[in-house]
């Protein structure tokens, strides 16, 4: 019998509510106008089809017609997957039971404009993430776009409003922006193996290096007491959950097995990201 389609799904980047983290995918089922991935205020636009999940949680090898010979191709290793299918329904029970109904309670008390306010502030706030990768990336025409949506960005509203979002630039430039394990993919380093995180969502070897480095331009990283910088981190982190939540549902929903669906959408949309 002939397999189904594989079902098309973008994510924006990973559930990041307490740690470092990047953005997921936009999925083509996300209403119109996405909302901003949990660290920028846009999510990228990749192309139809950057990412795909088979619906019956494997993906096949092509060109093979025999269901006998046919057999399950991951794209990444997973050879911890008892340590990571724990956290995944330890994440999943977190964000459904916990995390969702309290962020619905604040959206229920918060104005838009004030959430997205704090999302703009954020996402300025992380300019030197996104302009030191670029460096490193030797995109100099980028970081020079960064820059210059930094400067605009703070002089006229501190942050708090995307005014430079309009601005023709002399180069397009991803508003996700660009990160560590970004960069050291561009620097021809690989996945290594897939793992997941408690609270953070699914990651790889590499990224998981790269989170510890983008801690370093992280600007909260360094505010001290500790415990007022990493509470603002926190703080403005969870104010941009709800442009996960809705995306984590669409997808336990489309798969029969969301571990291995989310686990092909993430490795996919990293991949887009390195290459786009």
């Amino acid at each position: 019998m002939y397999h189904r389609l594989l079902a098309a799904l973008l994510l924006t980047v990973c559930l990041v509510p307490l740690a470092s983290g990047e953005a997921w995918a936009a999925s083509s089922m996300v209403p119109p106008n996405p909302s901003p991935s949990s660290l920028y205020t846009d999510s990228p636009m990749l192309a139809p089809g950057a990412i795909t999940v088979h619906p019956y949680a494997e993906m096949l090898e092509s060109g093979s017609l025999d269901d006998y010979e046919s057999e399950p191709v991951a794209s990444i290793a997973d050879p911890i997957e008892p340590w990571n299918r724990f956290w995944f329904h330890f994440n999943d029970i977190f964000y459904i039971y916990i995390a969702e109904p309290v962020y619905n309670a604040w959206v229920f008390i918060t104005p838009h404009q004030l959430r997205s306010g704090l999302k703009n502030f954020f996402s300025n706030l992380l300019f030197p993430m996104r302009f030191i990768n670029n460096i490193l990336q030797f995109r100099f025409m980028e970081a020079g776009v960064e820059f210059g949506r930094f400067i605009i960005n703070t002089t006229t509203t501190i942050g708090f409003a995307d005014v430079a979002k309009g601005h023709k630039t002399v180069v397009p430039v991803d508003p996700s922006g660009e990160d560590f394990g970004q960069t050291l993919g561009r620097w021809g380093i690989g996945h290594g193996f897939y793992i997941i995180w408690p609270f953070i969502g699914p990651s790889s070897l590499r990224d998981s290096v790269g989170r510890v480095g983008d801690l370093f331009t992280d600007p909260l990283f360094y505010v001290r007491p500790w415990e007022l910088g990493t509470g603002t981190e926190l703080g403005l982190r969870f104010n941009a959950l709800g442009d996960v939540l809705p995306l984590y549902n669409d997808l336990n929903s489309i798969a029969v097995d969301p571990y291995i669906a989310m686990r092909e959408a993430y490795v996919n949309f990293r991949n887009s990201q390195v290459l786009h």
